[in-house]
């Protein structure tokens, strides 16, 4: 079933009688109004206005009826969203957001009316209980969208201020708006000024990302003109954080490698642009002459020659500076790799002090070996009365076994013994002939037990018995 119908509808009672669908209501009205704000569907503050900004959601008496449906009417419960996203510290006005010194995530203890005072102010209410008709009014103002400026400061954090080189993490204010520019253009996002002063403001007091020298231009700056607003963006120097590491000051030395790389940037538009031109002055020229037309082509080739003299004379500068910036860059690693091979050499000389030089060392050692010597002294000595009684039952073993051979082979000889007695006398002497062919089977059997006995003697020469 949707759910259109209670958002649309004046859901300030819920607020006591369904606690649950109040908190789920002002959800996703909040989460509605920060992306379309994102998406640049909010209409403009003002006709004056010729940027749309995404980080801020301005509430003119024009974003009801940009709200408003044929079916479902006007919404009747968004001012409960944004009064309950202002008092959440979700949206804040933009004045507030800019001018407070202390970070948005620093949490004070809090009046309870003052939660409700901002709304009853902005609709000229200057006291009375807050009850629920003051607290769906929709009072006109700008906010900032806490949760779009968290989103694209941590983008442009992961983008452009998490490199290993300082060089690529000093910048002027106008390459951060260039770079923050290049960044969104993917999801077709572009940022106003005030979006950008919005995110430097974040970076720099909430985030602690990054450290800006020079001035910032105010609210009311953003009429000036272009070419004092291009001024004021050179000279300011922004720098970010190393990655894991604390952020440390703007130098003098940091302001000027920044004022070069704006200007190395500034001199690549400009060979882009002279390019450009070139290449329409040349397809000028030869319209021109297909069409007969000298004076517009010689005018062209002219104008041609003459930019294309500019362009090298800028390529020429472009190559000096990008020299010099490479020399910087090259100083600034030597500077960085002494100032760590220093602080190394003090961490080894800390190391070697706390060893106690080369003579504790020995000593050390020399101990150590004594020591294990003496535990395998001792391992020794242990182990020698374990050894001794071992002998002594390797030995009774050995006694052992020789007489259970003796015995096997003493039984084995009665058993032949007996066997060939037994076929003795199964013999029955019936005549001379018989009885001499039974003495000299009788004598065939004695010479067989001795022949017997003579291999199992030479049988016990040749094997021993096993030790």
């Amino acid at each position: 079933m949707s759910r259109l119908p209670s958002l649309y509808s004046d859901f300030t009672p819920l607020q006591t009688v369904n606690p649950d669908g109040y908190t789920a209501n002002t959800a996703a009205w909040k989460a509605a109004l920060a992306k379309a704000s994102y998406a640049g569907l909010i209409p403009l503050s003002s006709s004056a206005s010729t940027s749309q900004d995404r980080l801020i959601l301005s509430i003119t008496p024009a974003l009801l009826p940009a709200l408003t449906t044929r079916e479902y009417g006007t919404p009747m419960g968004v001012g409960c969203a944004v009064n309950d996203a202002v008092a959440a510290g979700e949206m804040m006005p933009l004045k507030v957001f800019l001018s407070q010194e202390q970070s948005i995530y620093y949490k004070r203890w809090v009046d309870p009316w003052k939660v409700i005072s901002w709304g009853l102010s902005q609709i000229g209410v200057g006291g009375g209980s807050g009850g629920g008709a003051a607290k769906a009014k929709l009072a006109n103002g700008e906010l900032v969208v806490v949760k779009n400026v968290e989103d694209v400061s941590r983008r442009v954090v992961k983008a452009l201020g998490r490199s290993s080189a300082e060089m690529d993490r000093i910048m002027t204010l106008e390459m951060l708006e260039h770079g923050m520019g290049d960044l969104l253009q993917a999801d077709g996002t572009r940022l106003s000024e005030r979006d950008v002063k919005v995110i430097v403001k974040h970076l720099t007091r909430d985030l602690g990302e990054a450290r800006v020298e020079g001035k910032v231009p105010s609210l009311t700056e953003t009429l000036y003109p272009s070419f004092q607003k291009y001024s004021v963006l050179m000279n300011t120097t922004i720098k970010f954080k190393s990655p894991g590491g604390a952020l440390s000051p703007i130098s003098q030395s940091d302001i000027t490698t920044a004022q070069l790389k704006h200007l190395i940037y500034t001199q690549h538009l400009k060979t882009d642009a002279l390019s450009s031109k070139i290449t329409a002055l040349n397809t000028k020229a030869r319209t021109a002459a297909a069409a007969n037309n000298k004076i517009t082509a010689l005018s062209a080739l002219k104008s041609k020659k003459m930019t294309e003299a500019h362009l090298q004379n800028i390529l020429n500068n472009l190559s000096s500076l990008e020299s010099v910036l490479s020399k910087i860059e090259q100083a600034s690693d030597n500077v960085a790799l002494l100032e760590t091979l220093e602080q190394g050499s003090k961490v080894l000389a800390k190391l070697n002090k706390e060893t106690g030089g080369i003579e504790r060392v020995e000593k050390v050692m020399d101990e150590l070996q004594e020591r294990m010597e003496e535990t395998d002294e001792v391992t020794r000595i242990v182990g020698e009365p374990g050894s001794i009684k071992m002998d002594e039952v390797e030995d009774d073993v050995q006694e052992e076994l020789e007489k259970l051979l003796q015995e096997e082979k003493k039984l084995k000889e009665e058993e032949e013994a007996k066997a060939l007695a037994d076929k003795l006398n199964g013999l029955t002497v019936t005549d001379g002939p018989v009885a001499e062919k039974g003495q000299n089977v009788e004598g065939q059997a004695k010479r067989e037990i001795a022949d017997l006995k003579e291999a199992d003697k030479r049988r016990d020469v040749e094997e021993p018995l096993p030790a």
